[in-house]
């Protein structure tokens, strides 16, 4: 259960992601706890981790590649390696457009001070075959 402080760090980091997605042209169609938006449903897991399907933070559409990409909010402050989110990681990168049978891309926005811890974990935990679509965002609101 995330304390009150870490709920509103999260909910900080998506409210800056969805910024980020905007101005990037992304259209968004799902955002945890955001005006506007559907909350996110969860994608079916073909049994990772905990076997439970993951709902990410944020779903999106990119019109210029013609790429789904989804986006998640991690605070750094035990929510990095556990087995909801090893689980989770390996659900959104295992996504694929049923139509044009792209990957999706899997967004991922840190304080920035967890960035090289999150980059020690991809290495050990994620498969090399998935780190071209992870792409990771630095914070500009959060440092730690």
């Amino acid at each position: 259960m995330r304390s009150p402080e870490d709920t509103r760090k999260h909910q900080s980091l998506i409210h800056e992601l969805v910024e980020i997605f905007e101005r990037e042209g992304y259209q968004i169609s799902e955002a945890d706890e955001e005006k506007g938006f559907a909350r996110p449903v969860e994608l079916h897991n073909d049994g990772y981790g905990d076997q439970l399907d993951k709902a990410p933070d944020i779903r999106a559409y990119d019109p210029k590649t013609g790429q789904y990409i989804l986006g998640e909010a991690k605070t750094g402050l035990d929510d990095l390696e556990t087995e909801h989110a090893l689980t989770q990681y390996n659900v959104f990168l295992d996504q694929t457009d049923n139509r044009t049978g792209k990957k999706f891309r899997l967004y991922i926005i840190l304080p920035s001070l967890k960035l090289p811890e999150f980059n020690t974990l991809i290495t050990h935990y994620i498969h090399r075959d998935y780190w071209e679509n992870i792409v990771l965002v630095n914070s500009v609101r959060w440092t730690e």
